[in-house]
């Protein structure tokens, strides 16, 4: 599961994607990114390709709504997508084959439970450099409305990370990027021999402290590592 994690500001996003700005008002970093349906302000920054084939940065409502739902709010969870079923479910097998996404991130956090209660954990990149969660996402219109919303795959986690939880997000290395976001690739088989496990070492972990339980509080104090006594 990826209940949370680190945003990258708008900057950081465009250099590496070398996207030109379109946006006057650019978004910061956010340091405790959850889940929500309903309020655009806290939409997600998204990459996925133009109908021309080339990477567009948007934002998205991190909690997928299939363009079939009679509402623009659903009861059940489709923040994240389990790799095993992410081409079978009906909320996700469409757009598993045809509208693939990335969500950048700085990294994620994950909660180990201790006799003591849970304990945060941040996860990121070795290399501190950006990740990019595999992704998927859809667009409902009904009555004018239209919202566009992802929802970040899910799959077993490395042996490192397994002490703490029993899912991680599914990391694209820069190699395979363009052929998830591309559109024209629908084969099922193709898609899925895409969703490879990260090396060990691909990814570090340190404590943090418990307020990042909190999804109001924010701030880079957040991923900073725990002073244990």
């Amino acid at each position: 599961m990826c209940g949370r994690y680190v945003s990258p500001n708008q900057a950081a996003i465009e250099r590496y994607w070398h996207i030109g700005r379109h946006n006057s008002n650019p978004f910061p970093e956010r340091y405790n990114v959850a889940p929500q349906q309903g309020n655009p302000a806290n939409y997600v920054p998204v990459i996925r390709h133009d109908p021309q084939g080339q990477p567009e940065l948007v934002t998205m409502q991190w909690w997928l709504l299939p363009h079939w739902s009679k509402l623009p709010k659903v009861a059940y969870s489709t923040f994240n997508a389990r790799v095993e079923t992410v081409a079978t479910a009906a909320a996700f097998r469409a757009p598993f084959q045809r509208r693939r996404c990335l969500i950048p991130a700085l990294g994620w956090y994950e909660w180990q439970t201790l006799g003591s209660g849970k304990q945060p954990w941040y996860m990121h990149a070795a290399d501190g450099g950006l990740l990019h969660f595999a992704g998927i996402w859809d667009r409902w219109h009904a009555n004018g409305e239209t919202i566009e919303s992802c929802s970040i795959i899910v799959g077993s986690p490395s042996r490192q990370l397994a002490k703490l939880h029993d899912r991680m997000p599914i990391m694209l290395p820069t190699e395979a990027h363009a052929a998830w976001l591309d559109r024209h690739l629908t084969n099922l088989a193709q898609i899925k021999s895409l969703l490879q496990p990260v090396p060990d070492s691909a990814i570090a972990a340190y404590k943090v402290s418990r307020r990042v339980g909190n999804s109001r509080n924010q701030g880079p104090d957040l991923i900073a590592p725990l002073q244990e006594v």
